[in-house]
């Protein structure tokens, strides 16, 4: 992967600029390498592009890394509503494959429920990580033996967290009252929702749908 090193440098650079105080461009460079180490067909991709495409291809890399880094500083700071180990545990709960109506029965809420469930559709439209929580959440048979392969559930576990973020906070954004105000929908709320007003393909969030 030696070729592709000036310009994955040049790509970093390009993009740091414009996150000034977010990322280093060291710390994208070391994040594309990571991706095209876990990736044999990530690198027959680029080898055989050309050169403009292949410098637009590793631009946009570096632009999701920079994004997951914004997301966890906005985690950090507290402006960010998830993190990775609540999804985790929305994920162990079976939150993924709930209806609506089961939330009577759970702790959790109906504001995660479609942060979880529009997110997890956004990683199925946009990558392989979709696939990924798929395997490990729902099916229980994602292999975890290769450290590439339980980087690869961490990578997906974090695209899912952002993506619930990014949700979340449009959600907010739509429907805050407020400065400041901040809503989730509770338990009891959720036991209101009429059966009658859903159908059954509401019931499970599958992969395959």
């Amino acid at each position: 992967m030696i070729e592709f090193k000036e310009e994955v440098e040049r790509a970093a650079s390009y993009v740091a600029r414009d996150w000034p105080g977010v990322i280093e461009a060291d710390d994208i460079v070391q994040e594309i390498w990571i991706r095209l180490m876990e990736s044999p067909k990530a690198q027959e991709s680029l080898r055989e592009a050309e050169s403009a495409l292949r410098f637009d291809v590793l631009k946009r890399w570096g632009k999701q890394v920079a994004s997951q880094y914004s997301n966890s500083y906005e985690l950090f700071s507290g402006n960010s509503y998830y993190g990775t180990d609540r999804v985790r545990s929305l994920l162990k709960s079976g939150l993924l494959t709930a209806a609506r109506w089961d939330l009577g029965e759970m702790n959790e809420t109906l504001t995660e429920f479609l942060d979880l469930h529009e997110g997890f559709d956004h990683l199925k439209r946009t990558s392989d990580y979709g696939q990924v929580i798929w395997d490990e959440y729902v099916e229980g048979d994602y292999s975890k033996e290769k450290p590439s392969e339980r980087m690869k559930l961490s990578r997906a576990v974090t695209a899912l967290t952002d993506a619930m973020n990014q949700t979340h906070k449009r959600r907010f954004a739509e429907h805050a009252e407020g400065p400041g105000t901040r809503k989730v929908v509770s338990n009891e709320k959720a036991r209101l929702i009429s059966k009658s007003d859903l159908n059954e393909d509401n019931k499970v969030n599958a992969f395959a749908q």
